[in-house]
C-alpha cells in the first residue's frame, strides 16, 4: 500500500493530544510536544517554517500519528509503533537538507534508524538521553526563594544573545530559536537584584522538556542551576503541567541534580542529526 503525507492543523493536533493522555505518563513526551506546538499555533497561526503532518488514512488518525517539522528539527509521535506507519511517515520527508531529530522516544527509534539506513544518510551525531520526569503535584513543592541579592524573573528577548552565546549547542539559526522559545514558552531566569545581571536560566523547549539550562561561569558552584530548575518546574506545575528533562548518561552532575530534586527516569530518548545530501541550508536574515 502506498501512503501520502497529509498536512494537519490546530484542530487535528488538539484531537491527537487527547489520545496521548492514556497510560500516563507513557506518552507524556508526545503530549507535551503537541501542547507546545498547539500553543505556538494559537499565538501565531502563520508561524514560519513549521509543518505538521500525518499520513492519509484512518489508521494514522487512530494512532494519533504526527510528524512535526519545525525549521530543521523533527518531532514524531504515535501510540502504535508496531504497524510501520511511523517509518512510512518519516520516509516520505525530504531529508536532503538534513534534520535534527529531537527527543525521539525509545518506542520510535527503530523506525527512525531504519529510515536513516535505507536512505544511507550520514550522521553528525546520535546521542542517547535519559528522560527524567516529575508529577506536577510534586513539582509544586519545589518552590524556593532566591538567595539574598538575587531575584527570579521571566527571561526577555533581550537576554537571548547572551543565552545563545553561552549555550554549548548554539548554531546557525539558534538565536532566532532562543528568542522564539523565550517569547512562546515558560522560562525562568535568576538575576542580581542590584544590577539585573542574568546569572542562570532555563527554558522549556518545543518538545516540552527543560533545556538550555545554564549558569554563567563566574557564578558556578553556587547551586544556581538547581535553583532555576526548581523555579521553572514550579512555574510549569502551577499551569498543571508535569515536568520533563533529558540528560545524557555521561552528564553525572545534571543527572545527580535531577535525582536529588526528586525526578525519576521513565524512558530514554535519542537526538540524531543527519548530514545534508544536497548542500547546507541557509536561513534568511533574522531566522
Amino acid at each position: 500500500m502506498s501512503y501520502k503525507l497529509k498536512v494537519i492543523g490546530l484542530l487535528e493536533l488538539e484531537a491527537f493530544q487527547k489520545l496521548y493522555k492514556q497510560n500516563w505518563p507513557k506518552y507524556c513526551p508526545e503530549y507535551y510536544c503537541l501542547d507546545n506546538f498547539i500553543e505556538f499555533l494559537k499565538a501565531d497561526p502563520q508561524i514560519k517554517n513549521l509543518k505538521l503532518f500525518t499520513l492519509e488514512g484512518e489508521q494514522a488518525r487512530y494512532d494519533a500519528l504526527f510528524v512535526v517539522v519545525d525549521r530543521y528539527q523533527i518531532f514524531v509521535g504515535s501510540i502504535n509503533n508496531t504497524n510501520g506507519l511511523t517509518r512510512q511517515a518519516l520516509d516520505l520527508l525530504d531529508w536532503s537538507f538534513g534534520f535534527k531529530c529531537s527527543s525521539i522516544p525509545s518506542r520510535h527509534i527503530e523506525a527512525l534508524d531504519n529510515v536513516v539506513r535505507s536512505k544511507e544518510l550520514n550522521l553528525e551525531f546520535r546521542d542517547a538521553t535519559d528522560l527524567f520526569y516529575m508529577k506536577a503535584e510534586d513539582a509544586l513543592m519545589l518552590k524556593v526563594e532566591p538567595p539574598s541579592g538575587f531575584i527570579f524573573k521571566s527571561l526577555s528577548e533581550a537576554d537571548a544573545p547572551l543565552i545563545n552565546e553561552e549555550w554549548p549547542n548554539h548554531h546557525l539559526g539558534s538565536l532566532y530559536f532562543i528568542q522564539r522559545q523565550i517569547r512562546m514558552c515558560v522560562n525562568a531566569g535568576l538575576y542580581t537584584e542590584e544590577t539585573q545581571e542574568l546569572v542562570a536560566w532555563c527554558i522549556r523547549l518545543q518538545g516540552g522538556y527543560l533545556g538550555a539550562l545554564q549558569v554563567k561561569d563566574c557564578h558556578k558552584r553556587r547551586g544556581f542551576g538547581s535553583l532555576v530548575t526548581r523555579e521553572i518546574s514550579h512555574r510549569l506545575a502551577t499551569q498543571g503541567h508535569d515536568v520533563m528533562a533529558l540528560v545524557g548518561p555521561s552528564n553525572k552532575p545534571s543527572a545527580g541534580m535531577f535525582s536529588k530534586l526528586g525526578f525519576r527516569i521513565i524512558d530514554q530518548c535519542v537526538w540524531l542529526r543527519t548530514k545534508p545530501t544536497t548542500g547546507e541550508f541557509t536561513w534568511p536574515d533574522g531566522e
